[in-house]
């Protein structure tokens, strides 16, 4: 890289570099991989960008380094499989008026197949524990709330909850995520009943007086707290 000028606008994701990329007729800026070394790839910005004397195109011979922007080693389509106009400007300012300069991806498919480039997290020893006692819930209720659960061992407990119940009760169960709040359902063992009865009777202590109104809150055996299973 030549001092002073910047290179291709790019991230690090786990062990890989992505350009940060523009489509023709969109918004979103997406990512492109660097190419394999099986066949010609495609430099981050098109030669005429790069080229001519007006004062856009001089502004950018100006900031980036050009050779590098030249560099054929990026795929010729975007991850989510589109192909691509140009590289996003970055730090070195926009390399057209129709782009802004950006340090970010916001295509919701690229977003996502760039998440498996991350190594996956080490998985806390108080997931099949929780999950265990989130499965003995479930069994007697039909469904539970996990709280505090940390958003890295979010997709670990999913997966271990919804495999002990379907090898324990022989259900499907579905868990819903919100924030650190998971909400873990099964239908074949709730008691419709059971809970419209219990409603019923809190909106009649409430409303008309058929019941004292209890002086704590009442215990909820459905709600499950990561934190109180430290296992040291």
């Amino acid at each position: 890289m030549r001092d002073g000028l910047h290179g291709p606008n790019v991230i690090t994701a786990g062990e890989s570099v992505l350009l940060l990329v523009a489509v023709s007729g969109g918004e979103a800026v997406h990512l492109a991989r660097r190419h394999e070394p099986t066949g010609p790839g495609r430099g981050a910005v098109p030669d005429h960008y790069l080229t001519g004397g007006d004062s856009e195109r001089e502004a950018v011979q100006r900031r980036y380094d050009v050779e590098a922007l030249r560099e054929p080693i990026w795929e010729h389509t975007t991850m989510c499989g589109r192909v691509w106009a140009l590289m996003v400007g970055g730090d070195g300012g926009p390399l057209s008026r129709y782009w802004e300069p950006a340090f970010a991806p916001t295509c919701r498919r690229c977003l996502a197949l760039m998440d498996r480039l991350f190594p996956a997290p080490a998985v806390d020893r108080r997931v099949p524990v929780v999950a265990q006692v989130v499965c003995d819930v479930v069994r007697e209720h039909g469904h539970a709330e996990v709280r505090q659960v940390p958003g890295d061992q979010l997709a670990v407990l999913r997966k271990e909850i919804r495999s002990l119940i379907r090898q324990q009760t022989g259900h499907p169960a579905q868990t819903f995520v919100h924030g650190d709040l998971l909400l873990v359902v099964c239908d074949p063992l709730r008691d419709a009943e059971a809970e419209m009865r219990a409603a019923a009777e809190a909106i009649g202590a409430v409303l008309f007086g058929d019941q004292p109104l209890p002086a704590a809150r009442p215990e909820r055996p459905w709600v499950v707290t990561w934190a109180a299973w430290d296992l040291g």
